[in-house]
């Protein structure tokens, strides 16, 4: 395999560094640099033979130009907006894109409680569980007879007819636009700098400020950050704006959620369904109220999981995940075709 010289961006933690370094290939020569401002990756990229750039990082036209021993640009994660993707291509320099395998499965898992949600599931699943509790006797099935519904369930919802709204739109969010695109519903997203039209276009996104996607929401998908300051920011004011009615989805940071403030909502009637998969303490706390209201009943419109979204997470996941990251510059070492390329 022929050695390369690697360049490594990220804006995230040591420990993700670390696994990064610990599953490079032989052979790869990699430098970890954190958070560089645009000048900063223009005056280190000539030495370069590779850049690998985490989730987000933004690669202008000066720094490709500048960049003659450059053989690859490879993006970990779907999202290349902030790649000028032309330069590369005059450049001749490949780009590719990796899908991250644990984004991906936190999307999945919110899509499952968006539809558990609209589907009420719980509800369904409860008074199948109970028989008895309704008066049509049973009957074998057959072409001419079939009894849909026969436990009078309401307010089953199809996505088609809802709107989506995703706040905190990083790579989760786009995974999860993407799962939403052929459920035929309409996806507004929110985060502190909009896409540029084409990468709205092809997510299938439209932008919406902070009082829009809460008012339009029927279901609200929430993938903020942990905030240190000022508590958590989904609590009373924050569920004061949102539509009536709508479900609140949340598999951000487990600082997110004003669970009592959330719960007393749900009690009220103001959101008919609640999802999380994060909690303020972890494990949680046994008087915690969505806890309560879910042991109490087993019909709640609640989706409630115990930190799962992202899988098991074992160390070897992790590992397998990060070694998998690398496929490009083992492929470009070997001579083989790259993968997921965009330019």
């Amino acid at each position: 395999m022929t050695p390369l010289k690697v360049l490594f961006t990220t804006a995230r933690e040591a420990r993700h560094q670390k696994t990064a370094l610990d599953t490079a290939p032989a052979g790869a020569h990699v430098e970890i640099c954190v958070r560089p401002t645009p000048g900063e990756l223009a005056r280190r990229l000539p030495d370069i033979d590779v850049l690998v750039t985490e989730r987000l990082g933004a690669v202008h036209a000066d720094a490709i130009n500048g960049a003659k021993r450059l053989k690859l640009i490879q993006r970990l994660g779907r999202m290349t907006q902030d790649i000028d993707l032309p330069a590369a291509r005059a450049a001749g320099i490949p780009v590719c894109n990796w899908p991250l395998r644990n984004c991906a499965m936190v999307a999945e898992h919110m899509m499952m409680q968006i539809l558990a949600l609209a589907k009420r599931f719980r509800d369904c699943e409860s008074t199948l569980l109970h028989p008895g509790e309704y008066d049509l006797p049973p009957r074998r099935c057959d072409a001419n007879y079939f009894a849909i519904n026969w436990t009078g369930r309401r307010d089953i919802k199809r996505l088609a007819d809802c709107t989506v709204g995703i706040m905190g739109f990083g790579e989760v969010g786009c995974e999860l636009a993407v799962r939403l695109k052929p459920f035929g519903c309409k996806v507004l997203y929110h985060k502190r700098k909009p896409l540029p039209p084409e990468a709205e276009e092809l997510y299938g996104v439209d932008y919406a400020d902070h009082a829009r996607i809460r008012a339009d929401s029927d279901f609200l998908c929430l993938l903020l950050p942990h905030m240190a300051d000022n508590g958590p920011p989904v609590g009373h004011d924050f569920l004061a704006g949102m539509k009536p009615g709508a479900c609140l989805i949340s598999a951000g940071a487990s600082s997110t959620l004003d669970e009592l403030a959330v719960a007393e909502a749900y009690r009220a009637g103001r959101l008919s369904g609640v999802a999380t998969d994060g909690w303020s303490w972890e494990p949680t706390l046994p008087d915690n109220l969505l806890l309560r209201l879910a042991a109490g009943d087993a019909t709640a419109n609640l989706a409630l999981s115990p930190h799962t979204a992202g899988g098991s997470l074992t160390d070897d996941d992790i590992l397998t995940n990060r070694r998998l990251e690398w496929s490009n510059v083992r492929n470009l070492m070997s001579g083989e075709r790259l993968l997921n390329r965009i330019a």
